[in-house]
């Protein structure tokens, strides 16, 4: 492939001519009139024509996941309050937890809490999925993480070991895992229980789960990396041989990372990390680029940096979503496009807001290399 700038490729002597073959399309050919691309000349009228004739569907839906196979005699709600008996008895009687009245009037009203909530949401499977991935890989005899970030808030998770984090030992709160408050009419959210594996079996435990719930209904997710902020201007400013690369990288090195500001930049209407700097830290750009009296960019770069403003967002990478994985009742061939990741395995094209919408549940399955080297230590003593 043939690599270079817009700024050289504008010195090129290029003397293109246009002729139809006669079936409303042309071909672009250089002056040796060798074809060199086909270009269709579909009209508006008949983009609207194929319009007309698509069906409209709505896409979002209501979570939802694979009913979870419980024992004979009980359903979802019931089999997730038998194995929070199970776990009361196994954590919290043998270690005196709920021997006093008064400490056992605290636990007890916390776990009536907990699954209420969890019933009203419809949420059991999504806990007895987790459970059970959890349970196999104890079982594999691998390291299983302990509890990560609001997760550890659950007693519900404690008592289904999910979690080995006594929730109401160290005051965690519930709501900071699961707030009822965020469902609406239409919209109920989804937990966030990410399962830590130890690295080299991430695949196995994958595997497990495509076992249990079907190859064709398990599968990981792509994600995208975008132009934003400092790429997003490196990208025009090398495209166009602009400046020379040690003053790329000072100007690159003013506009502050997009995590630095996120709450701010929800705040605009464009979200654009350029545009934040220039309106919150001028003098870092002041020398190629500022926002004049009227309101527009002016100075030698404004032309380059409003390109790069209008391409902030843009995707220009793809690739697999590192934690992931979609466990759906349909066939997901069915329901969402699917592409291949480097090793020729299909995963799902959407991101992760699209599937979230569409009524996917996304389960985080993360290989943690710690867990491995703690593993090996403890097979070497």
């Amino acid at each position: 492939k043939l690599k270079t700038t817009l700024k050289k490729i504008k010195n090129v002597d290029h003397d293109f001519k246009q002729f139809f073959d006669g079936n409303d399309t042309f071909y672009l050919t250089d002056k040796n009139t060798i074809p060199v691309k086909r270009v269709s000349t579909v009209g508006e009228k008949d983009i609207w024509r194929i319009v007309d004739k698509c069906e409209e569907y709505d896409l979002a839906d209501q979570p939802s996941f694979p009913t979870f196979e419980c024992p004979d005699g009980f359903d979802e709600d019931e089999y997730l309050t038998e194995l929070c008996r199970q776990g009361w008895k196994k954590k919290l009687i043998p270690s005196n937890k709920v021997k006093e009245t008064q400490q056992s009037d605290i636990y007890r009203d916390r776990i009536k809490h907990e699954l209420k909530v969890i019933f009203k949401a419809q949420l059991s499977g999504y806990f007895l999925i987790v459970q059970d991935i959890i349970k196999w890989v104890k079982e594999k005899g691998w390291l299983a993480g302990p509890g990560r970030g609001s997760a550890a808030g659950c007693l519900v998770s404690y008592l289904l070991d999910i979690t080995e984090v006594d929730p109401i030992e160290f005051d965690l709160i519930f709501e900071r895992f699961y707030n009822e408050g965020r469902n609406t009419d239409g919209n109920v959210a989804i937990p966030d229980i990410d399962m830590d594996v130890p690295a080299e079996h991430r695949d196995e435990v994958i595997d497990y789960i495509k076992d249990k719930y079907g190859n064709e209904n398990v599968a990981q997710m792509i994600t995208f990396g975008r132009l934003q902020g400092r790429s997003a201007i490196k990208e025009v400013l090398r495209m166009n041989d602009a400046v020379s690369f040690a003053e790329m990288n000072e100007i690159t090195d003013s506009i502050p990372e997009e995590a630095r500001i996120s709450d701010q930049l929800e705040l605009m209407e464009d979200k654009s990390v350029i545009r934040w700097t220039l309106e919150n830290e001028p003098e870092k750009l002041k020398n190629w680029v500022f926002v004049n009296d009227d309101g527009k960019l002016d100075g030698p770069l404004a032309n380059l940096f409003e390109q790069a403003i209008n391409i902030e967002g843009t995707n220009k990478s793809q690739g697999k979503h590192p934690a992931g994985v979609i466990i759906s009742k349909h066939k997901l061939s069915d329901v969402c496009p699917m592409t291949v990741d480097k090793s020729g395995d299909p995963i799902v094209a959407f991101e992760m807001n699209a599937l979230e919408l569409q009524g996917h549940v996304k389960f985080d399955v993360l290989g943690i290399d710690l867990l491995s080297k703690i593993m090996e230590i403890c097979e070497d003593e």
